[in-house]
Order: structure tokens, then sequence, then C-alpha cells
């Protein structure tokens, strides 16, 4: 539910909820703390004010929010003495019951123990004291925790108005910061809604973060479909142009012999025409069906394994030098390549008759570890086409689209191997290599 809710509505809820937790967590520490600190304060000035009596026979303050009241205790006597303390013998039974008369007993009956420090209620109000031993006698004072208190509120109201503070100026950065992700991410959403409904638009994106980078993919897959749309329309074009020359000829022919009618003199000759016509469309149509078929069979092979396609090529130059009548001269080292030996053979053979409708006279095939090179000494290729040689549906130099070649290059890259031509001193070579690792 919270990642259906928009950025800025899951930024104030995340707020929120450190808001929530600061009231429940973090406000308890701070209070623990500072009653720890407090305390400590309250002991100090206890101590202070006893030295104070103790050296310079100082009377403390009778402020009644300051007001320190000291009592001092003769265990010889058994007597209590009042230095400010504002009452009678009733007043001094209940605070010594209710407050400091254990603590007294302790230091009186311990060696160990000259001084304790400890608080206690009493009427509903907490105390602090301290008992101290000076010669003979016992120093008690005692202090109100009103100071205290207001202390506590003063410090903790701040604290908490330091807190919120910081909290609201730390949302307002985190929601203008999240307003400026908003800002470009719907610019992208409307450029990739404009692509959906195939509507001219622009997105121009001046960041470098990550918003900046996925923006700026966007426009390059935009800049690839454009351009992949186009080739498409050109193949459409091209294998329309390309089919519809065997189709006009298999159906003027056919009418011909129909009508007893033969182009080529005899009907022998003009159904020769119709069937080799017939042969070249369906050559065209298994080309077309297995370059797309490839796509798929890319996505099925999950485990890929080497085979040793020496063998292979030496059974391939065997059937073509046979079928052909083209001669193939071969340095092969025992090596294995990756991939399907089937797409492999449909590559190899791909280029081979490629080179043999260019070759002068001879064919070399090279294969070394990771490297295949098929060389013909054939005219070399314009630098303008190389760039284009291996995509698919893009016009050859004799007038054909490039199938054969399309096709080789996507088994190629299907199992990790790259493949190109270059131009030699005399001919060419198509050299596959497999991608480092």
């Amino acid at each position: 539910m919270f990642k259906s809710f928009s950025l800025l509505k899951q930024l104030l809820v995340v707020i929120l909820g450190l808001a929530i937790m600061l009231v429940a967590v973090v406000m308890p520490i701070v209070d623990s703390n500072v009653h720890d600190i407090i305390d400590d304060q309250m002991y100090e000035k206890l101590e202070t004010s006893q030295r104070d009596s103790v050296e310079y026979d100082f009377m403390p303050s009778n402020n009644k929010e300051k007001a320190i009241y000291t009592i001092v205790y003769d265990p010889t006597e058994n007597a209590f003495t009042f230095s400010n303390l504002h009452g009678d013998a009733t007043t001094l039974t209940l605070l010594y019951n209710y407050l400091f008369g254990r603590d007294l007993e302790k230091v009186v009956n311990s060696s160990r123990h000259n001084t304790i420090e400890s608080k206690g209620t009493y009427a509903r109000e907490t105390y602090y004291y301290r008992i101290m031993k000076v010669d003979n006698e016992y120093l008690i004072s005692i202090m109100s925790n009103s100071y205290s208190d207001k202390l506590i509120t003063d410090i903790r109201n701040r604290i908490i108005y330091i807190l919120y503070a910081v909290l609201t100026i730390f949302a307002l950065v985190l929601v203008l910061w999240v307003i400026s992700l908003i800002r470009p991410l719907k610019k992208i959403k409307t450029y990739v809604d404009s692509i959906a409904n195939r509507e001219e638009a622009t997105l121009v994106m001046d960041r470098q973060d990550e918003i900046g980078v996925v923006g700026n993919a966007i426009v390059t897959m935009k800049d690839e479909l454009m351009k992949q749309e186009k080739v498409k329309e050109e193949m459409i074009h091209n294998i329309s142009h390309d089919l519809k020359t065997p189709i006009a000829l298999i159906k003027t022919y056919g009418q011909s012999v129909k009508d007893d009618i033969y182009p080529y003199g005899d009907k022998d000759s003009s159904m020769d025409i119709i069937l080799e016509n017939a042969d070249r469309l369906e050559h065209k149509v298994k080309s077309l069906l297995y370059l797309n078929r490839l796509d798929y069979l890319s996505a099925e092979e999950s485990e890929l394994k080497p085979f040793p396609i020496k063998d292979l090529i030496e059974h391939i130059v065997m059937q073509m030098e046979a079928m052909q009548h083209i001669h193939i001269e071969t340095d092969l080292d025992d090596v294995a390549f990756i991939g399907n030996e089937e797409h492999w053979r449909v590559a190899i053979e791909n280029i081979i008759d490629n080179a043999s409708r260019y070759m002068k006279s001879v064919i070399m095939i090279t294969l070394k570890k990771d490297t295949l090179i098929i060389y013909n000494d054939g005219d070399p290729i314009d630098e303008d086409k190389k760039e284009d040689l291996f995509n698919p549906y893009v016009k050859g130099v004799k007038g054909q689209f490039g199938l054969g070649l399309s096709i080789v290059a996507k088994i190629a890259n299907m199992y990790g191997y790259d493949i190109h031509a270059e131009n030699k001193d005399i001919g060419v070579a198509f050299i596959f290599t497999k991608r480092a690792s």
C-alpha cells in the first residue's frame, strides 16, 4: 500500500513517522538523561552549600525555590539544631521519618560512610538531601525539587523546540528535494507516453545524476527505436520488391504454360524457370523465418556447451567443394567453440556461400583458439558499406538483401562471439572472435 502513494506522500508519511518516533523514543531518553544531569547538579549544589557553611559559616538562601535547609545533628546529645528550617519538632520528626532518617543512621553507625546523597518524598513533594560528617557532628542539607522541576521543564521544552525546528527544516529540505525529483520524472513519463502514442516530442535533461542518466537512456532508446522502425520500413519495401520478382515470374510463366505458350521454346525449359524462381522464393522465405526464429532460440538455450568445430568445418568444406566446384584451403587447429553445432553450420555455410560469389580463385579458412577466419581473394568491400554489412535487410553489392550475413551475425552474438569484415591487401576476410568474459 505504501508503494502506491506518490513520492511526496511517502515522504510525508516518513516524516510523520519520524515525529512520532521522536516523541515515543527520543524524548524518554532525553528525559532520563536530563534527570540524571539535574540530580548531579542538585547534589553538587548541596555539597557546595555544606562546604560554605563549614568553611565560611555562610547561611544558605531562604528563597523558596532555591532554599537549602540545613540541620545539624549532634549524636553525643542526640539533638538537632535548625539553621534555617522553618518549623517545629513535628516537622523535623516527619522529615526524619520520611526523608533522611535511615541514611542518617547509616552514616552514624558506619565507619565507612562519611557522606550520603539521596532524595525522597515528603508531603507529595520530592526533596534532595545530602548528609556529611563534620568533626563529631553531621550536617544535613535539604533542598526542594521545585527548582529542579522547573529547570527540567524548561530544558525539555527547549530541547523539544530545537528538535522539532530541526525536523521541520529537514522535512522542508526533503520536500523540496523530492519535488525536484518529481518534476523530471513527470517529464520522462510524458515523453514515454509520447513514444507509446507515436507522437513527436523532445526531452532535455540538464542533470548528471541517475535521473538524468535514465532520461538520456530513454532518449537514446527512442532514437534507436526510430532507427529500427526506419530499417524495418526499408526492409519491408526491399523484401516486397525482392519477393515480387520471382512471384511475378512464376505467375506469368505459369499462365503462359497454361495457354500452351512456352517463353523458353519448350515446356520443359519454361517449367525449369518456374521451378528455379520457386526455389528462390522458398530460400528467401526460409531465411526470413530462420532470422526471426533465432531471437526465440537465444532465450531458450539456457546452458551453452563447447563442441569441436574443426570436424564441422571439414565436413562443410568437403560438401561445398563437391557441390559448388570451388577450391577451399584450410589451416585448422583442434579447438572448441561454444554453442549449438547446427546453428554454427548455418553461419559457416552462409559465409562460405557469400565468399564463393565474390572469390576469384580461392577461399582460405583458418581456425585458431577463439578465432575463425574465412578469407576470399575477391574485390575489397567499400568502407561505407562495411558498417552496415551485418545489419538485417540491408541491400548488398549485387542487389541482394544480406539476410545470410545478418543470420551469421545474430548466431555469433548469441554465443558470445563478434564478427567483422576486414579488407586485406588482396581480398576480404570475415573474422569471428570470442568476446572477453
